[in-house]
């Protein structure tokens, strides 16, 4: 009998964690709650890539420069021997700017840095879900001063 209305008292906090937009547990499926209030509530995500250059003040490309995105997260990426980085980020809450970060690994130049507003492309909204926010492409070059 406890069981019981012990199972009963975890279908309803279920319930209400999935109405409230929380699925953390998999009652909600083992109970019986609807796939369409399950899918109701999610998170928006949407992809960036940023790419660029990065130069001394000769326009000679600086290799092996540590390039960070930077938000409430930090992915970092190093520039190849032409000086050009890419960073990737996917499933990513959407963020309205990001900043750009430079640091010249062998020590010779200063840091730079810069903030970007990020515009997002939703054409390919149709293939995703409704908390697709879009794809956002940033080129960002930098010419990075000698210390």
């Amino acid at each position: 009998m406890k069981i019981k209305v012990l199972n009963k008292i975890n279908a309803v906090i279920a319930f209400l964690l999935s109405v409230l937009g929380f699925s953390s547990c998999d009652f909600t499926k083992k109970y019986g709650v609807p796939d369409e209030i399950r899918s109701m509530y999610g998170t928006p995500y949407a992809y960036i890539e940023a790419t660029g250059k990065v130069s001394n003040e000769q326009n000679e490309p600086v290799s092996s420069a540590r390039v960070t995105l930077m938000d409430s997260y930090s992915i970092d990426s190093y520039t190849d021997k032409d000086g050009i980085y890419t960073i990737r980020v996917t499933n990513e809450l959407p963020k309205d700017s990001i900043s750009i970060v430079v640091n010249d690994t062998n020590g010779v130049y200063e840091s730079d840095s810069v903030r970007i507003k990020v515009d997002y492309d939703r054409s390919d909204a149709k293939e995703h879900n409704d908390f697709y926010e879009g794809k956002a492409s940033i080129y960002q070059d930098f010419q990075l001063k000698k210390k």
